[in-house]
């Protein structure tokens, strides 16, 4: 049977048990950074009858593979396993408990960035969905049966300290959901550097391990920037605790990403500097926590409207509008390198998935200047009374109050309309659902409408634009 058709028998079977009390799940995991490896066993209470198990990603940026995997009962009496997919299928499971245990190698022993595993003599990075074979959350909400409650305890080399986004005490670890623990992020070492802070009723951990181009203080006060500005534009912080986790990648290979709904990596490769593009990163990953963790959308808004944001919010912080002039351009110069952009938009280039990197996506580089032009469409609609950040406030109410925290296209068109009037609306079918050719005068001219400056585009790539107006400048 494929995994689609046993997830449906389960929820045929599950469908009177929704208000059952969620199972356990324990977890023991042993790390051995001798040779890159974990054990771990688990023991989870369970209904009589299939139990579907996720296994982490084989392959690509996770970078781990599950060896010996076997299963028994409570008693260690063997339980038949069956492989399917990208799953393990333990059949006619007793009511009560099943124990399991498995071996996971790590491909490499470095991470090349934080959607990646890692494990050497000295170290631990991995994405939670990488180390362990679990239920499916989206299996969980399909069945509507609780996700088991899950206890983690690891056991880790003499003298190092763990570190995770999950609330916890000492080495064990106890996420609140399945989306806690599948997309968590733990680290593991014996010489992280630990920061803490707080914005509004958030509390946030930056755990700095490594020597990089620049101080640890800096990083400190960028990451509570980072915070301290997404909360002032789109509300609190959307989870009560956010860890950060710096650590020094593979040279050549750069990467921040959001894991999960409250952490958060900063995987750099050792000469990097605390500059421009950097900071940018920094703050795209942070506003993570609000687009992409407290709200989905179409992926040209979860990262092309969220590295406008972060540019323009950057930008404020460092009281210079060349920042954000910059940041644009630059985007622009690579969307004017993507083949595809007058044949595809960004919702149809995201379904199709040409090839290339990030800087040759719609997605991506039009995306930031989607945000950009949308905003000053609104901002001259409006007479500056409004912009895209109350666009933005509003698809997060809405999301709130959604168990999958999404929000569609079209509701996205109808309050940035709502909100920004025929301006918007023009401007949404030129850029959004249109094809239509951006251009530098466009750009200058909303650049423009958002900073007061006025902001032309520079002579060459390394040349930053020069203000004409009476704009102050540090």
């Amino acid at each position: 049977m494929s995994v689609a058709g046993l997830a449906l028998a389960i929820v045929l079977a599950t469908s009177g048990r929704a208000q059952e009390p969620p199972d356990t799940l324990m977890y023991h995991v042993a790390v051995y950074s001798a040779d890159r490896h974990l054990s771990v066993e688990a023991r989870l209470t369970t209904a009589a009858g299939s139990v579907v198990l996720a296994a982490p990603a084989r392959s690509g940026a996770a970078g781990t593979a599950v060896a010996g995997f076997a299963a028994t009962d409570d008693r260690g009496g063997p339980l038949s396993v069956q492989r399917t997919g990208s799953a393990y299928v333990i059949e006619r499971a007793p009511a009560g408990a099943i124990r399991f245990r498995y071996r996971l190698d790590f491909n490499d022993s470095v991470s090349s960035g934080s959607t990646a595993s890692g494990l050497d003599s000295a170290r631990l990075y991995a994405v939670t969905r990488s180390l362990f074979v679990a239920p499916d959350p989206v299996l969980s909400r399909k069945t509507g049966r609780p996700y088991p409650v899950i206890r983690v305890r690891f056991v880790l080399p003499e003298g190092w300290r763990l570190v995770a986004n999950w609330d916890s005490a000492g080495p064990e670890l106890r996420p609140r959901s399945g989306d806690d623990f599948t997309d968590a992020t733990i680290a593991a070492a014996a010489d992280y550097r630990l920061y803490r802070g707080r914005v509004g009723d958030a509390t946030y951990t930056l755990a700095v391990r490594g020597q990089r181009g620049f101080s640890d203080s800096a990083l400190a006060e960028l990451v509570g920037q980072a915070l301290a500005r997404g909360a002032e534009a789109f509300g609190p912080v959307p989870a009560p605790r956010v860890i950060f986790i710096s650590d020094a990648g593979r040279k050549g290979r750069t990467s921040g990403s959001l894991q999960g709904l409250s952490s958060i990596g900063l995987l750099w490769e050792p000469g990097e500097l605390l500059e421009r593009s950097r900071s940018h990163d920094t703050f795209h990953e942070t506003l993570h926590l609000w687009f992409g963790g407290a709200m989905e959308a179409e992926r040209w808004w979860t990262e092309g409207a969220t590295d406008y944001f972060a540019a323009r919010l950057y930008a404020e912080w460092r009281n210079d509008p060349r920042e954000l002039a910059a940041l644009c351009y630059e985007s622009l110069a690579n969307y004017g390198r993507i083949p595809h952009r007058t044949s595809l938009t960004m919702t149809s280039e995201s379904r199709e998935r040409p090839g290339g990197d990030n800087t040759v996506r719609l997605v991506y580089r039009k995306g930031m200047l989607a945000g950009l032009l949308l905003d000053a469409a609104i901002r001259r609609a409006t007479r500056g009374r409004s912009n895209l950040d109350d666009v933005a406030r509003r698809l997060l109410s809405m999301a709130a109050g959604r168990l999958s925290r999404r929000v569609t296209e079209e509701e996205m068109r109808e309050e940035t309309v709502r909100i920004g009037g025929r301006p918007a609306a023009d401007e949404w079918a030129r850029v959004v659902a249109g094809t239509s050719l951006i251009s530098a005068a466009q750009v200058a001219a909303a650049l423009q409408t958002v900073t007061g400056a006025e902001l032309p585009p520079p002579a060459s790539d390394k040349a930053r634009p020069k203000i004409l107006s009476n704009t102050p400048n540090p």
